[in-house]
C-alpha cells in the first residue's frame, strides 16, 4: 500500500515525529496519528492549514462562519492533497495553539497499512484537562517509538 512520509515538528520544540502513513486515508486520520505520536489527548479544536484550504471537524460552526477555502476532514483524501504540496500545518488548540508544520519527505509505494512511527526525537506532550476550558501541558518523558508504534497498530489495525 502506498504511504506518505510525513516529518511532524511541533513548532518552538525540537519534538519530532516522522509519520509513514497509507495514501487512501483521510485527514481526520492523520489528525488521530498525530495525537498518538505527540501524546495529545484530544480534548480541543484542530485544524490543518494546506494550500490555502482549511481541513477541519467543524460540525460546530454555522455553515456561514466557515472559511471560504474549507474541507471536511472526513471528506478530504490525505493523497488528493498531499501529491501537489511539499509542507502544511497542523493546529491543535485554536485559542492557545500549539503549531505543528508537516513536512512531505516522500512516497512509500509499498508501504503500512496503518499509520506507523518511523522516528521520532524529542519528549511525549502531556496534557490535562484542569478546568472546563483550560488545559494544563507539560513535558513528558522521552518518546518510545516501540509504544507509539503499538498503540497506532491497535487503533488503526482493528
Amino acid at each position: 500500500m502506498k504511504n506518505y512520509v510525513l516529518k511532524v515538528k511541533l513548532n518552538n520544540t525540537q519534538i519530532t515525529r516522522t509519520l509513514a502513513i497509507p495514501a487512501d486515508y483521510g485527514f481526520y486520520d492523520l489528525h488521530e496519528a498525530i495525537q498518538v505520536a505527540f501524546g495529545w489527548e484530544g480534548f480541543f479544536y484542530h485544524e490543518f492549514e494546506i494550500g490555502g484550504v482549511v481541513i477541519a471537524d467543524d460540525a460546530n460552526e454555522e455553515y456561514d462562519l466557515l472559511p471560504e477555502k474549507f474541507k471536511y476532514e472526513y471528506e478530504a483524501n490525505l493523497e488528493f492533497f498531499l501529491m501537489n504540496v511539499k509542507n502544511f500545518t497542523y493546529t491543535y488548540d485554536i485559542e492557545q495553539p500549539w503549531v505543528h508544520s508537516i513536512d512531505v519527505e516522500g512516497v512509500l509505494e509499498e508501504g503500512f497499512d496503518y499509520p506507523v512511527l518511523l522516528e521520532c526525537a524529542g519528549q511525549m506532550i502531556v496534557e490535562t484537562a484542569v478546568g472546563d476550558d483550560d488545559n494544563a501541558v507539560s513535558l513528558g518523558p522521552v518518546a518510545d517509538k516501540n509504544y507509539i508504534n503499538f498503540m497506532l497498530k491497535s487503533i488503526f489495525n482493528e
